[in-house]
């Protein structure tokens, strides 16, 4: 049986952050699964209608995908989902023509991964990190919050997990803050991709930015423009996702 695969993220319209994480996690599947088998898809509406206003670049949503392969002939197709949680975007995926991957944060396991990781959780010489992720309207939201109270049972109570869009807001952080020592700031993404939210939303000089409210507020701030699909730890969670249903 002829077997194809979609590997769906949200997307992004940054290039540079595109070879750095998607770009990366595509190849590494591409070489394990075969060049011709896999199709790319962007899950995110907005980041596809900008990448083909902008660039004259069409790239297929889920559904478009899974029918191209089955055109070619692939007759049972998978999906590698790169989203960080069972959110919106997640549940946009269609498994009706084959199984679809966990989302990064799924179960408890998956936690843990993240906050034993000595590489994602260097303070680089400061006194704690804000990791900012994006947040969302869907219950996943509370995934952040539950991932927080896992670097406080595991005694990391210098990080702290924020949100551009979710209930964990940066008034929320600083409240936090203002309970420690904590002066100096290591400031990352906890996007897959570091594009438009992490160069804009969090780390931009722009007056209503992260890094700048942190700075207003006292705090010396280092940023690090790095998107967590860029640590190979992460890329090969993914992976070991997929391997689970990819039968």
């Amino acid at each position: 049986m002829k077997k194809g695969i979609v590997i769906a993220s949200f997307g992004t319209t940054h290039e540079d952050a595109l070879k750095r994480t998607i770009d990366v996690i595509e190849n590494k599947m591409r070489e394990k699964y075969g060049f011709e088998n896999c199709k790319r898809a962007f899950t995110s509406n907005k980041v596809r209608e900008k990448l083909k206003t902008k660039k004259n670049l069409t790239i297929f949503n889920q559904g478009e995908a899974l029918q191209s392969l089955k055109n070619k002939g692939f007759e049972k197709i998978f999906t590698m989902s790169l989203h960080i949680l069972n959110g919106i975007e997640y549940k946009k995926l269609d498994n009706s023509f084959g199984k679809v991957s966990e989302p990064l944060l799924f179960n408890e396991s998956d936690y843990k991964k993240i906050i034993e990781n000595k590489e994602f959780n260097d303070t680089k010489g400061n006194d704690a990190i804000i990791f900012v992720g994006h947040g969302s309207e869907d219950a996943s939201d509370e995934s952040y919050e539950k991932l927080q109270n896992y670097y406080k049972k595991f005694g990391k109570e210098n990080i702290f997990i924020g949100t551009i869009e979710g209930k964990i807001t940066i008034k929320h952080i600083l409240e936090k803050l203002k309970n420690t020592n904590f002066k100096k700031i290591l400031l990352k993404p906890f996007l897959i991709v570091a594009g438009d939210h992490a160069k804009n939303d969090i780390m931009s000089n722009d007056k209503n930015s992260w890094k700048s409210i942190l700075e207003k507020n006292g705090y010396k701030v280092e940023t690090e423009l790095v998107g967590m699909g860029e640590y190979p730890f992460i890329q090969k969670m993914f992976m070991d996702k997929f391997e689970k249903i990819y039968e």
